[in-house]
């Protein structure tokens, strides 16, 4: 979007038209643009997944955050001339956000996988003294909720294996929902449950000098299990244990998460059922789309290939998981 086209969407915060106007170096699931007021740096960010309620809720997290220790920034959202940090724009909702210094992290970098892993710990630390009622979502959902379009997994598991006759990886996902029956609620319920960032990729981590200086993008930030975070945060940073030199990678990964907190022996027990709830819940969210004409077949079946993998690879090494 151009400079001028943007000054409406800025003029609740008392800011002319800006004099630079450019995009992130990465892609955002949002509408980003970094501008330039008066060689002041700023970003403003178009919401395309969250309503005004949930944008709010995202922002009253990131000010209870900026009160903790935590050694390094989070998103900060700048009061419009109203007192409101979010505003209606015909594109969605728009807030307004200090620009954080800082270049995004390479996850290919040893040394900064590492600072990724006790940024993590540290933000976990902090989150868990937040009260839960901060939480902007409670992702504590069963796998039936995960889509509007998916109410029924047999009746889903019977639509796939029509469209596709025979598929193993159908098959794998009607004995992986038969062997995980009720192990969510058992989670749920002897596990710690905290708010969690959720999203804990390279991308959203910010380094400056040798260490982090920011962590960004809390869009999915909600109540659920610790142990997702850290799982969540491996798949996102590395290349999973399954993959070559993926081990090694989480290692490195569990390094700098280990230096700022540990999990209980519980919580590493949970990996193996989180890795296929999470399996699970990428194939039902795109088999949920598919059934809306919003995905293909194909995007389905990649899902369950990745399921097949896991589970083909925690048959032979689920004993290599860190415990």
């Amino acid at each position: 979007m151009s400079a001028p086209a943007l000054r409406p969407a800025l003029s609740p915060w008392g800011l002319p038209e800006p004099d630079s106007v450019r995009s992130p170096e990465r892609g955002s699931n949002n509408i980003t643009h970094l501008l330039e007021v008066g060689r002041r740096p700023y970003v403003l960010r178009v919401y395309q997944n969250l309503d005004a309620d949930r944008v709010a809720a995202e922002h009253r997290l990131l000010a209870a955050l900026a009160g903790q220790d935590l050694g390094f920034a989070v998103p900060s959202p700048l009061p419009t001339m109203d007192g409101c940090t979010w505003v209606d724009t015909e594109e969605g909702v728009a807030a307004l956000f200090a620009y954080l210094p800082g270049r995004m992290a390479y996850r290919d970098n040893p040394t900064e996988l590492e600072l990724i892993g006790q940024a993590l710990g540290d933000l976990d630390l902090a989150l868990a003294r937040l009260p839960l009622d901060l939480a902007p979502i409670d992702w504590r959902r069963p796998l039936h909720a995960i889509h509007p379009a998916v109410p029924d997994l047999h009746a889903l598991i019977a639509d796939l294996l029509q469209a596709m006759p025979g598929y193993a990886g159908a098959l794998w996902l009607a004995e992986v929902v038969e062997k995980t029956a009720g192990e969510q609620e058992r989670l749920w319920a002897s596990l710690p449950v905290q708010i969690i960032h959720g999203d804990m990729a390279a991308s959203n981590v910010l380094v400056e000098d040798g260490r982090v200086s920011a962590v960004l993008d809390f869009e999915i930030a909600g109540a659920d299990l610790r142990v997702t975070d850290l799982v969540g945060a491996i798949l996102q940073c590395t290349d999973g244990w399954w993959e070559p030199g993926g081990t090694e990678q989480a290692e490195i990964f569990l390094r700098g998460y280990h230096s700022r907190l540990r999990l209980t022996p519980e919580e590493y027990a949970a990996f193996p059922t989180v890795l296929r709830l999470r399996a699970m819940g990428s194939a039902i969210w795109r088999a949920g789309r598919w059934k809306r004409g919003q995905s293909t077949l194909h995007d389905v079946r990649l899902r369950l290939q990745e399921g097949q993998r896991l589970e083909q690879w925690l048959t032979h090494h689920e004993s290599d998981l860190p415990r």
